[in-house]
């Protein structure tokens, strides 16, 4: 069975609903990858319209649901050293001034799957040791903290990793997990993500 195109008061059902919950605005443009992303969930419960499905979503039945629609509408780009002068700022005007041996925490929102987060601890491994610190990430997607709790990535997503925070904070894979790379257990342990 064909899905219908979402029409436009479908389309801004779905706009105020992700504001809602996520914050994002989606502008007009982006109706169509709305449409596209969502088609698949109307041919999973068969219905007729994103009209139903939003129903369906806002009915206070599905949270699951709800959360799967969340993770489809919402776009994860991320790399590691995403920003570089943040670190830089994080490094020369942050951890300058922070007094050795005090607990440090830093909150990496919206942290997609983990390259962020990931990249602070490496910065935060480099100038606070084994002191007391940690990065908290969060992200409204479960999909992707799921994947950020594993840190586990091709190698192809490497590039802002320097040779040095590769060799210190990184397990390159062998074998079948050839061309990836996982973050090493003690950096990964620092990193909580809720």
């Amino acid at each position: 069975m064909p899905v219908a195109s979402i029409n436009d008061k479908e389309f801004g059902q779905f706009q105020k609903l992700i504001y809602q919950l996520a914050g994002i605005s989606l502008s007009p443009a982006k109706k169509a990858l709305v449409g596209g992303r969502l088609a698949k969930r109307l041919a999973q419960y068969r219905l007729d319209s994103y009209g139903d499905y939003f129903k369906l979503l806002t009915d206070g039945h599905n949270p699951t649901e709800l959360q799967m629609a969340v993770d489809l509408l919402t776009t994860n780009e991320t790399y590691f050293f995403r920003e570089p002068k943040h670190f830089d700022f994080l490094r020369g005007r942050v951890l300058a001034g922070h007094k050795p041996g005090s607990p440090f925490r830093v909150w990496s929102a919206a942290c997609s799957s983990g390259e962020e987060p990931y990249s602070i601890a490496m910065v935060l491994a480099d100038h606070l040791g084994d002191g007391p610190w940690e990065v908290v990430a969060s992200d409204i997607s479960t999909r992707v903290l799921e994947k950020a709790r594993g840190g586990h990535y091709p190698m192809d997503r490497t590039d802002g990793i320097s040779r040095e925070h590769l060799s210190r904070y990184c397990l390159k894979g062998i074998g079948s997990q050839a061309n990836t790379l996982l973050v090493e257990e003690k950096l990964r342990s620092r990193v909580k993500s809720t």
